[in-house]
């Protein structure tokens, strides 16, 4: 788990933004992972696109507890791949039926932890998306698993060596910005404001 982003996307999903295949396994060029996507949100699809752009990828399977979800992953997939994934409500059973090579766990935050768990235990290096977890203990539980595994996990902290980050950083300390007397931070998202209380309403017909 030490291993820093960078090298692991160059030695583990290989794509035009330096993405290749886990150092582990890198001795046995030429073959193709069976990859697995585990959470297909937007962003889920995007390092998807990644993986897949590297030539090694084979999609096997999407997994997600909304069918709309699948359904839109599934469209942007076609566009990129012959590949035709099998699809999963339950990242479990995925990993029993597919035994994937590559988990990508791209859920919402507070679901990062067990479908990593659960994946390096089945044999699966993992990509997961930034936090690791909520609690330093699922964070630790996280490692402990991967370790015992033997397999390579990677966190999404890209925002560490995105370029235009990297550049800026290197502006600042190269002085160019002069002597800096305040520093704001803000995050601008759009939305209407604090979330107001809405009533409660049948979950979607699509959502397990």
């Amino acid at each position: 788990m030490s291993m820093n982003r960078r090298t692991f996307l160059k030695s583990s999903l290989a794509t035009g933004l330096a993405v290749s295949f886990p150092h582990v396994v890198t001795a046995q060029q030429g073959r193709t992972y069976r990859t697995a996507l585990i959470g297909c949100g937007w962003w889920g699809t995007n390092i998807l696109r990644e993986a897949s752009a590297c030539g090694r990828c084979k999609i096997a399977a999407l997994v997600d507890v909304d069918r709309r979800q699948l359904a839109k992953c599934t469209e942007e997939v076609a566009k990129w791949t012959s590949d035709t994934p099998k699809h999963y409500e339950d990242y479990r059973e995925m990993l029993a039926a597919e035994k994937p090579d590559v988990a990508i766990v791209a859920t919402p935050d507070h679901w990062h932890a067990l479908p990593t768990i659960a994946a390096v235990r089945a044999g699966a290096h993992v990509y997961v998306e930034k936090p690791i977890g909520h609690t330093v203990m699922e964070g630790r539980a996280m490692v402990n698993a991967a370790r015992a595994a033997g397999r390579v996990v990677q966190v999404g902290t890209h925002r560490r060596i995105s370029p235009h980050n990297v550049s800026g950083m290197r502006f600042l300390r190269e002085g160019h910005a002069g002597k800096i007397g305040m520093v704001k931070c803000f995050v601008l998202y759009g939305g209407g404001g604090p979330e107001q209380p809405r009533k409660n309403v049948e979950p979607p017909k699509e959502l397990n």
